[in-house]
Formats: structure tokens, sequence, C-alpha cells
């Protein structure tokens, strides 16, 4: 069983993106890789801020490709909160109603460019606490020029959010998330993706450690350099927050074929990583966390019973 809790599929993809002249993956394309990859469910999370690269995409979409392949995909709604419209903790809980009523079961990818203990976000926060949706994010530093909620080396703001909202689950994800496992981290370095031994006393195990609603988003190059950059740190990191730790892959175009999975179950089956802890990362805390009810309808051991 596998569930990709970072997924970007749009129903008709046409802009190129600028780094490969590739678009975004449609529908197809992302069943197709999730059928080679054995992936049987799939988070989108649709894109709407001004920075991001891509397309913007409505919820109708999102629901749109919901419907067309019943069963494979797990709607998550996403806002710039520098609309001048959503202005209260009371409006975004409005419209995220909306939302849920359709099947949305969290709220994600947030990119927008605004700092992490601004009220505008805290208002959608609170609404999503509320109402008990996780809340996937991307984070960058200030100097840098690309997308994603920001924060300073060491997540100063970020802490905050995690101390004023208890029982919101943030779902970590990006090269500065995950950079931040490290002790010896710098600010300019930050944004990379190191390849040297994880030092100790990382801001990022501090935080895990310390705000249980704080789950770990291992998509893309950055969460897959993480696992891979000192093995030996790895298993002991896994161990120990294998509860809240999940599989992701990020396929934003149809080239990339990110090797999570295949690296997780490798190291499974040399012994590193336990089979129960690697149940849990490839789907079973997704299933629990986001509340999608599989395991029971799967049954305790995983077996398909439909």
């Amino acid at each position: 069983m596998v569930i990709d809790i970072h997924a970007h599929v749009l129903r008709w993809p046409v802009l190129k993106k600028f780094n490969n002249g590739l678009p975004l993956m449609s529908a197809e394309e992302q069943v197709r890789r999730m059928d080679e990859k054995g992936i049987d469910k799939a988070v989108i999370l649709p894109l709407t801020s001004a920075e991001v690269i891509g397309e913007p995409q409505s919820m109708g979409e999102v629901f749109d490709i919901c419907r067309l392949y019943p069963g494979r995909f797990i709607p998550f709604c996403d806002f710039d909160v520098r609309r001048y419209d959503m202005n209260s903790a009371e409006r975004y809980r409005e419209v995220l109603e909306q939302y849920v009523a359709r099947g949305a079961k969290g709220v994600g990818e947030l990119t927008c460019r605004v700092y992490w203990d601004d009220p505008r976000l805290w208002n959608l926060f609170a609404a999503c606490e509320d109402l008990g949706l996780p809340v996937t994010f991307h984070t960058s530093p200030p100097e840098a020029i690309t997308y994603g909620l920001i924060d300073e080396l060491g997540f100063p703001r970020f802490e905050k959010a995690l101390q004023r909202f208890p029982n919101l689950r943030f779902f970590g994800h990006s090269a500065s998330f995950w950079s931040e496992i490290s002790g010896d981290l710098t600010a300019d370095r930050k944004e990379g993706y190191p390849k040297t031994p994880v030092a100790p006393g990382g801001t990022l195990v501090r935080l895990f450690r310390t705000y249980p609603n704080l789950c770990g988003d291992l998509s893309a190059g950055s969460g897959f350099n993480a696992l891979t950059r000192d093995p030996a740190f790895t298993y002991e990191f896994l161990d120990e927050f294998q509860d809240r730790l999940m599989l992701g892959l990020d396929h934003t175009d149809a080239e990339l074929d990110f090797q999570h999975i295949e690296w997780l179950r490798a190291r499974r089956d040399e012994g590193h990583i336990a089979p129960e802890v690697c149940e849990k990362i490839l789907w079973r805390n997704a299933d629990r966390i986001i509340g999608l009810g599989f395991a029971e309808w799967a049954g305790a051991d995983g077996a398909d019973r439909a």
C-alpha cells in the first residue's frame, strides 16, 4: 500500500516550466506514474499564489480530476492569504467548510511569500485547526527570490506558529525545511541540498521532539536528500519520528522519477528500517493523520478487502 501526500495534477496543463520546457503533470500522466510505482492514492495540492511556477488551479478542476479518476486522488485546497476578501478566521472557515463538503481533506501547498507570523496567515491556521485540516507548506528564507512562507535560519517564526496552533498538523516540505536537520547549517546554505553528514543540534530535530503537531513531508529532491545524505542518522530519525513522517514524491513533470519508494523498500529489505516503520511512512501515517479511514477498509494487515 502506498499513499503519495504531495502531487501536483492538472486537467489540461499548457504552460511550460522555464527550467526544462515541460508543463506540470496531467492527470493522465500522474495516474500512469502512480500505476508504474504501485501508488494507490495521491494528494492533489493545487497551486494558487503569484509566486508559483506553472498554472494556477481552481478547486473545481481539482474536484473534477477526482471525479474522473475515482479512488485515486485526495483533494487539498490552497490559498494566497494576501487576498483582501479573506480577512478573518471566520471567513476562511466559511470557505473551507464548502470545500470540505466536497471532499477536501487538507490545505496546501502554501507557497505565498509572507512571513510565518503574518496575521493573515494565522487567520487561515486558526480556521484549519478548528476544522481539523492539516496544512502542507513550502518555506524559504527572506533573501531568496523564490516561493514559500518566509523564515530565517533556525525557524524562529515557524516555531511561534507551532506554539500558537498546537492542534494543527503542519506537513513540512522544501529544501529550506529539510536542510534544518543539521546543526552546522548556515543561512547561505538553507536553500541547498547538503551532502555532508548531519551534525548534532539541528533545529528540525529539536522542533520534532518539542512539537507533536509537526509532521514531515519527505517529497521532492529535498526530502530525498534528507533521507540519503547520512543513512546512519536517517535510520535513527525515521525510527524516532516514525509516526509523523510520510511519503511524498512531488513529480511536477513527466520526466521526474523520484526514487523514495524504491530507497525505503531497499533499506527495509536490508534490515535498516523495520517493516512496520516502512509501512507507516509509505501509507499508514498519511491514512491516520489526514483521516482517510483506509486502514479500516483494507484490514489490520493492510491487505485489500475489496
